[in-house]
């Protein structure tokens, strides 16, 4: 079934835009349906009350180039989103919300995304970095405004070949790719995206609202989920 989501992806996938209009008009109207879509498909947790939500970011290429790799790890981690959500999510306190915006992979364009980011004071923490120049020039911007960041070690706009995935999660990624398979890209951000809402779950344990430095202590601590870097999918990375 389709939900609002997938009708703003198709319509970006085929609109004949340039950049500024994709990104002031197709990519607003896609980041606020993920917004809209995120807190109704986990509502039914909170019945008779209105969420309590937090944020985390995802910066990747939607359009150009390597718009296919930003699609594949958009759906990874919307998949980590809705999995937390579905189980009440962090803390069974706060659901997630999911932010996705367009750095078309450039090194410069990721620096500026990075500065919208921080404009939003809920988004506690940001996924991206798909190749190793945009991950060095993004990385000491969200350094600078104390951010946390997590990019992947491996160069995704490069590798293809990977080894077997666990079946049951390809499945699920599937299930709302629309068919698509994961990708080496996926599998690293699926497992990123749960640190990072790791780390917000264990921030809760000493804060009353989860705050930016909570969670970079939290991911300092090393003792969450799988640390990234191993860009494949462990069915249990305890």
């Amino acid at each position: 079934m389709k939900g609002p989501v997938w009708k703003i992806l198709d319509e970006c996938r085929s609109a004949e835009t340039d950049r500024a209009g994709c990104k002031t008009m197709k990519l607003s109207d896609f980041v606020g349906s993920l917004f809209l879509s995120s807190v109704l498909l986990a509502a039914c947790s909170f019945p008779g009350s209105v969420p309590r939500t937090v944020k985390i970011g995802l910066s990747a290429p939607f359009e150009g180039r390597y718009r296919d790799l930003g699609y594949e790890v958009l759906y990874a981690v919307r998949l980590a989103v809705w999995q937390r959500n579905e189980a009440g999510g962090v803390g069974r306190r706060y659901l997630i919300e999911l932010v996705a915006l367009n750095d078309f992979n450039e090194p410069a364009e990721a620096v500026r995304q990075a500065r919208e980011m921080n404009a939003d004071p809920d988004i506690l923490g940001v996924l991206g970095g798909w190749s190793p120049a945009v991950a060095r020039a993004a990385a000491p911007e969200y350094s600078r405004l104390g951010l946390a960041f997590l990019a992947p070690e491996t160069d995704f706009t490069l590798l293809e070949s990977m080894p077997p995935l666990d079946t049951d999660w390809a499945a699920e990624y599937q299930a709302l790719s629309g068919g698509a398979a994961p990708g080496p890209a996926a599998a690293w951000a699926y497992e990123a995206a749960n640190r990072l809402l790791d780390a917000i779950e264990v921030a809760l344990q000493t804060e009353k609202r989860p705050t930016r430095a909570g969670v970079q202590a939290a991911l300092a601590l090393g003792s969450l989920s799988e640390c990234p870097g191993n860009p494949f999918v462990a069915k249990d990375p305890a």
